[in-house]
């Protein structure tokens, strides 16, 4: 899953790093094999309408897999893995909890604002910024050329003065701060951790053949003066092989969560060209649907069971092996 070189890494440096520095980055500290695990695990292309499971939705440009733990075996082990616990413990004074977590998708065009990830929510909507520390870990899952992580150096020390804005716009950043914009271009599986309070984006990008691919979560030193801080963490029970008590604790389990997935979505979040691709696929569906239903009205529903009960019978007897 890691490569030996970042698992051998020294945990005690990376928190220095964090502490005093704000991010810490490392090249490809996932092995190549297990991005490419990871990415068979997850289906872009497959938006579920009326499907009762979990799936991919569409935000603009972008679309998202919110509930990988549910979903990915891969993403659960990486993010329950013992390098990313040790992380934490070292890190953080109090009790730390995974407080959001996706695997997401951008294409085309991008340009997201510059912010910190101190956010307290009432429903979906940003209430104000916290003080708790806190962590962003972000897996790059395709290599990076453009819209590219960029974070201002040291600006987990100074945010808090902004913590009444929501965003901070370009041009202030630019006529502040612009020789202290870094920008990880990095190659696929590489890791950037970072602060929650350091000022950060991604790269704004145009370009209709460029896609990046990211797994990202925030872990949360959550106090008892925030109860409720978080989105649900949906968990696929199959992939508990590691369970113990730090994990049941990390994980959130039994610990109220009060913000919705992010993000949220609806038809009015999707491109006219993916409603149209959308259209297509449910074409065939929907003419299956009908044709049920015109069978369903013509034929009286005794019949219907009863055939298939003898279609039943007959695959059963089909089954059944012969005595010699």
């Amino acid at each position: 899953m890691f490569n030996l070189s970042f698992l051998n890494s020294s945990t005690s440096q990376i928190v220095s790093d964090l502490k005093i520095k704000g991010y810490f980055i490392f090249d490809q500290a996932l092995t190549e094999q297990c991005v490419e695990e990871l990415l068979k695990e997850v289906d872009f292309d497959n938006i579920l309408v009326n499907i009762n499971d979990v799936g991919t939705v569409i935000a603009y440009n972008q679309r998202f897999l919110t509930h990988c733990l549910a979903n990915s075996k891969k993403s659960f082990d990486i993010i329950t893995s013992q390098k990313v616990l040790d992380i934490c413990k070292e890190y953080f004074n109090d009790r730390y909890k995974l407080t959001n977590h996706r695997i997401y998708q951008t294409s085309k065009v991008g340009n997201m604002p510059w912010h910190t990830d101190n956010n307290l929510q009432i429903g979906k909507k940003l209430a104000s910024k916290h003080n708790m520390p806190g962590l962003l870990f972000l897996f790059y899952l395709s290599d990076v050329t453009k819209n590219a992580f960029q974070l201002v150096k040291d600006s987990h020390l100074w945010s808090p003065q902004f913590d009444h804005e929501i965003y901070l716009t370009e041009s202030f950043i630019d006529s502040k701060y612009k020789k202290d914009i870094l920008t990880f271009s990095m190659k696929k599986g590489s890791l950037i951790l970072c602060d929650i309070h350091a000022v950060h984006r991604a790269e704004p990008f145009q370009d209709k053949t460029y896609t990046r691919r990211t797994l990202l979560f925030q872990i949360d030193q959550v106090g008892n003066e925030y109860i409720g801080h978080g989105e649900k963490n949906i968990v696929n029970t199959e992939y508990l092989d590691n369970l113990n008590p730090e994990i049941m604790e990390y994980l959130g389990f039994g610990f109220k969560r009060n913000y919705p997935a992010f993000p949220s979505t609806s038809v009015a979040t999707m491109t006219p060209e993916e409603i149209l691709s959308l259209q297509k696929q449910l074409l065939p569906q929907i003419l299956n649907a009908f044709t049920k239903k015109v069978v369903t009205t013509l034929i009286p529903s005794t019949m219907v069971l009863n055939i298939k009960r003898m279609l039943w019978q007959f695959k059963t007897h089909r089954k059944t092996p012969k005595n010699n």
